[in-house]
């Protein structure tokens, strides 16, 4: 039985080249995810483990790259692959920075009352988040990991990742990125130091007329010596304050956890330029 003696070889060649493009493919699409995992609070290191978020991101990249043409990494050279990764790498840290500010505005607001409180001094270390934070930081940072798991956050999260493939495809051009970074920056510092601000404005607020209070009350009895009793009034306070109010702000930060307005956000921050 006579045959081509290389079409054995050029077969393993050809399969070898299809699977280091399937590879390839892969690892490109798996990226955005895997880049916005690393930065959300809800994904990191101390609550998913490295081969568990690995897991995770390359079981997206193998739904999104079923969709993908191959093709897309055949003919891309070295440099053009460079910047296709550089690209879904900061694609990636976009997403994951607009969806991190209302886990950020959570312990915002902790750190606010406890440094109005007195009790800014005192640090605790984040068990989700491996850094010092303040007692009601910890707390508020806390219940908003939680309430994002139990409203389903992480299947809109999945769906975010699909979605934002719709809004701009791995084959799309580069945006303007000094248009996109403007937009981008502008309107979330602006929501988050306004979040902050208007959630925690009610507690602050008691907490600065408790020491208008005591300041005059020193003035006419300075014998009676109030400020030994300032942190301790005003830690009560805080945290009655905060038993009341916390169904209040879990209300007020439900819909960014549920991520109901994050992906018509998404759809504007990402659309590429037409050019």
């Amino acid at each position: 039985m006579s045959g081509d003696p290389f079409s054995g070889t050029l077969a393993l060649i050809h399969l070898g080249e299809s699977a280091k493009s399937l590879l390839t493919l892969l690892a490109v699409c798996s990226l955005r995810g895997y880049v916005a995992m690393l930065v959300l609070p809800v994904t990191n290191d101390q609550v998913l483990q490295g081969v568990v978020r690995n897991g995770v991101a390359l079981t997206i990249g193998i739904y999104i790259a079923a969709g993908q043409p191959l093709h897309l990494v055949d003919d891309v050279g070295s440099l053009a692959l460079l910047a296709l990764i550089a690209k879904e790498g900061l694609i990636g840290l976009l997403l994951g920075y607009a969806i991190s500010t209302v886990f950020w505005v959570a312990e915002g607001v902790g750190v606010l009352i406890d440094n109005q409180a007195g009790y800014n001094n005192v640090q605790q270390t984040n068990p989700l988040s491996g850094e010092q934070s303040t007692p009601v930081g910890n707390l508020l940072s806390q219940l908003a990991i939680c309430g994002f798991y139990l409203l389903g956050g992480m299947l809109v999260l999945v769906g975010l990742l699909f979605e934002s493939f719709h809004w701009w495809p791995l084959g799309k051009l580069m945006p303007e990125w000094s248009q996109l970074l403007e937009r981008f920056l502008q309107v979330q510092v602006s929501n988050y130091m306004q979040a902050v601000v208007k959630i925690a404005s009610a507690v602050v607020v008691v907490l600065l007329l408790i020491d208008l209070g005591i300041g005059l009350i020193a003035k006419t009895a300075d014998k009676l010596e109030p400020n030994n009793l300032g942190q301790p009034i005003k830690g009560a306070v805080a945290m009655l304050m905060l038993v009341m109010l916390v169904a209040v702000f879990f209300e007020q930060v439900k819909p960014q956890l549920a991520l109901h307005s994050m992906a018509r956000d998404l759809s504007s921050w990402l659309q590429p330029s037409s050019r």
